[in-house]
């Protein structure tokens, strides 16, 4: 046998070790154990998701009928949550996961490296927003319209490199309320934006929302780290709505007033978190 014989031979050994290693805690650990490593790393967060895990056949979890809550109440809903361990990257000494979860008639499929180049990929289609009740329970709001998300993030040395495109196709949405202060209701809004990761640095770069009477652009820095729910947001709202829009709701305006900077124009800061954004 060569020396690159046996050096290959030597790697299978270790990555079938490992691998064997994996398969047989995962077998061993009851799910019990599991689902309370998960509500712990989500309390951190405020959060909590019900009802518990189930083990799939590949070392994996499953959800069925799972709701993402906060204090508030209902964050995200899933319909099929899966949660698997990648085992290809493992047997090349990387680990990471793969989750894909199906949020009424659309999908998400998100992947999280631990180790590695490939920090976080993510791609979700044909998501109605009626579907994610954050809406009511963190805006007291109603909101359609279909979402579509892709991007991805990368590690090295300085902290993590990415981008994350998002459109929101006839966005419409009635009610929301920041703190003391409401935001116009509008609809049939043709909306995109961009979230950018520079040396681990999140910012939206800009979400603007362009609809019949109103022009809105949303963009500033983004929470990232161990407690992103929890951190503080840094963003601002500007508005521009045309002469018509605002009569129809000037009421809105009025109590918007102390944020406009010229006429017809109108920077209103959002501070909070994001389970609790407010308007100062």
């Amino acid at each position: 046998m060569t020396k690159g014989q046996r050096l290959l031979r030597t790697i299978a050994l270790g990555a079938g070790g490992a691998f064997l290693f994996v398969v047989l805690t995962y077998l061993f650990i009851p799910t019990s154990r599991i689902d309370a490593l998960i509500a712990q790393v989500l309390a951190e967060q405020g959060l909590s998701l019900a009802p518990g895990a189930h083990k799939t056949l590949l070392p994996g979890l499953r959800w069925n009928d799972a709701l993402l809550s906060s204090e508030q109440g209902g964050v995200a809903h899933f319909d099929r949550l899966r949660v698997r361990l990648q085992l290809l990257p493992l047997l090349m000494g990387r680990v990471g996961v793969r989750a894909a979860a199906d949020i009424g008639k659309g999908q998400l499929d998100l992947f999280y490296g631990v180790t590695g180049r490939e920090a976080f990929a993510l791609h979700t289609d044909g998501i109605n927003l009626t579907d994610i009740p954050i809406f009511k329970t963190v805006l007291g709001a109603t909101a359609s319209g279909n979402f579509w998300s892709e991007g991805e993030v990368t590690r090295s040395a300085k902290g993590l490199n990415g981008e994350l495109k998002l459109e929101v196709k006839q966005l419409a949405y009635a009610g929301v309320k920041m703190g003391a202060f409401p935001l116009p209701d509008a609809s049939n809004l043709r909306s995109q934006g961009m979230v950018r990761i520079t040396d681990s640095q999140v910012r939206l770069e800009s979400f603007t929302l362009q609809g019949e009477g109103i022009y809105m652009r949303l963009s500033g820095n983004l929470p990232g780290g161990a407690k992103t729910a929890n951190a503080p947001l840094d963003l601002v709202l500007e508005i521009m709505p045309k002469p018509e829009f605002l009569e129809r709701q000037k009421l809105t305006f009025l109590l918007l007033a102390k944020f406009q900077v010229s006429p017809g124009v109108y920077r209103v800061p959002i501070r909070g978190t994001l389970l609790k954004p407010e308007i100062f």
